[in-house]
């Protein structure tokens, strides 16, 4: 590889990186603090997707502004899963709350399809799509903007927990759950203000997806074998080990385009992530011991 095309890898991958990321976020978030495998986190994230194409496509919307109204959408239905679904079963076992979350996937990927069909789809993006060169790199502004949606949604994630008191009861629960409730944090009202976070941080995500990849409503499983292969590789509910993740694979994934063929490439991706579950011992028990 040249240096103009090593530089031109190391920017994709970086990009892809920061929506790899977004992707994770949400899920190891509740994940972390709940222990809750969010099971619809992927039809969520592609039903913001889909959203975000009718906001653009249909009624003219430009997607950064599509994405004022989506994410606040998105954390009411978080928080109105968690209590209307998972609070009543939080004392059954773990998956009684699994299947409930399973069947939410199934109901959202059904009414996806009929609303939207299984035609792929792609924003209309017009100047939005334009290339942006940097000396000998090239990244479209619309795939720049995504990533730095991811960028501004890991900040703010890690920032709200460790500069906030609710962030910091957060992680208290997260160590704890019984005690948090002894110290007089109403661990309820916060189990649905986290898993309304990570419903957001989903929507988020399918709109930095929508701006950058073609997709359709079936293609969440994807997403979510992505967003969890991020979370095993980086650990339950720690930001910076989600980022550091996220970032290893886009670039990976980026070099490997470039110097292998296509169908090794997720080979490589998968090579890591068996590293990683060796390298820690206990795959995601041992990333469970992560601190926020």
């Amino acid at each position: 590889m040249t240096i103009d095309s090593t530089l031109q890898a190391l920017a994709n991958g970086t990009v892809l990186g920061l929506l790899y990321t977004a992707v994770a976020l949400g899920l190891s978030l509740t994940l972390g603090v709940l222990g809750v495998v969010n099971m619809a986190h992927s039809a969520l994230l592609i039903a913001s997707s889909l959203l975000t194409w009718q906001f653009v496509n249909v009624a003219g919307v430009h997607p950064l502004l599509a994405l004022l109204v989506i994410v606040p959408v998105f954390f009411v239905v978080g928080a109105l899963i968690e209590h209307v679904l998972l609070r009543p079963v939080r004392r059954q076992p773990e998956s009684t709350g699994l299947l409930l979350l399973f069947g939410l996937l199934i109901m959202v990927e059904s009414l996806a399809l009929a609303v939207f069909t299984t035609d792929p789809r792609t924003l209309r993006l017009g100047e939005f799509g334009q290339p942006v060169t940097l000396g000998p790199v090239t990244v479209t502004l619309n795939r720049l903007s995504a990533a730095a949606l991811g960028a501004i949604g890991t900040v703010a994630l890690y920032l709200f927990l460790q500069r906030t008191m609710v962030g910091r009861a957060t992680r208290a629960m997260a160590d704890s759950r019984d005690a948090a409730a002894v110290m007089g944090i109403d661990t309820g009202r916060l189990s649905t203000l986290v898993f309304g976070i990570g419903v957001a941080l989903a929507a988020l995500a399918g709109v930095a997806l929508a701006m950058s990849f073609t997709f359709s409503p079936q293609e969440h499983v994807r997403w979510l074998a992505w967003a969890f292969l991020i979370v095993v590789i980086g650990g339950l509910g720690s930001v910076p080990a989600t980022l550091v993740a996220g970032l290893l694979v886009g670039i990976v994934e980026s070099f490997a385009g470039f110097l292998l063929p296509f169908q090794y490439i997720h080979l490589v991706i998968y090579a890591i992530l068996a590293i990683a579950l060796v390298a820690r011992g206990g795959g995601l028990m041992a990333a469970a011991s992560r601190r926020l």
